[in-house]
């Protein structure tokens, strides 16, 4: 973890410091991001496994004797601060976000080879070749760490090279000279949360609510958002969304300005 914040937070200031943002203000930004995540990732593990902390303070605060962080709520909340921070600075947010894509990607590959190392966040059992035996286990279980360490590594990759080459996607431009900001954001939720529901068939859940598996659903919703999100900031609407409602309404206003009669003006 400290690997990870310390290569995430040198992407995200160099990134930053490219495109001259103010040094001190990026770092802080990234700084109280990294706890508000931290904090929520925690109470998100404590909320979905209450059966094992209960209302117990030094349980919730005792990263030794019962680790556990939820990585969801650590990305939305991290992201969620950045975004309001950004506002509150008079950047763009989304360009911000963007950063953050990259930098908190970099950071999982090492907090996947963490995990990997630690014999934590294993699949389920298996007979595959690929199946590793953790400490204390007796059968080989699925590495779904190294899964999720070949994923990010790829998907690192490819914000890098799209970072510099997504402006000139004429399908993102839509038609347009410039294209908005958003688009590795935007990624980064799509093919995230579509390889977390792929991931999902190989191992435990991590939130679960009587019985069902919250991490499928939750990672259907990220990948739906993260195409709408991808939709909208390519430059086109939602259908049924107050900005379709507008475009609408000045086309209708537009074809009745057609039909209505030209009326000459009246000769001297």
């Amino acid at each position: 973890m400290v690997l990870a914040f310390l290569a995430s937070a040198f992407i995200f200031w160099k990134r930053g410091r490219e495109e001259h943002y103010r040094e001190d203000q990026l770092f802080d930004g990234f700084l109280m991001a990294t706890v508000f995540g931290l904090l929520a990732a925690r109470a998100g593990y404590v909320i979905f496994n209450f059966a094992t902390f209960g209302f117990s303070i030094i349980r919730w605060v005792d990263f030794l004797s019962y680790p556990g962080l939820s990585g969801l709520f650590g990305l939305i909340a991290g992201g969620w601060y950045l975004y309001r921070y950004a506002g509150k600075n008079r950047w763009d947010g989304y360009e911000i976000l963007d950063f953050w894509a990259i930098a908190a990607t970099t950071g999982l590959i090492f907090t996947s080879v963490g995990a990997f190392f630690d014999g934590s966040g294993y699949g389920y059992a298996t007979s595959l070749p690929v199946g590793v035996t953790f400490p204390s286990l007796i059968e080989p279980h699925h590495p779904v760490q190294l899964y999720f360490f070949l994923f990010y590594l790829v998907l690192c990759f490819y914000l890098f090279w799209a970072e510099y080459h997504y402006r000139t996607f004429e399908w993102y431009r839509y038609g347009k000279k410039t294209a908005q900001t958003g688009f590795l954001i935007s990624t980064f939720i799509i093919v995230a949360g579509l390889a977390n529901f792929i991931f999902a068939f190989f191992k435990p859940p991590t939130l679960t609510l009587y019985g069902i598996n919250l991490d499928m659903i939750v990672s259907l919703a990220a990948f739906v958002a993260g195409v709408m999100l991808l939709y909208v900031r390519s430059g086109r609407v939602l259908p049924f969304s107050a900005g379709s409602k507008k475009k609408r309404a000045r086309l209708r206003q537009f074809q009745q300005a057609e039909k209505q009669p030209v009326t000459q003006p009246d000769s001297f």
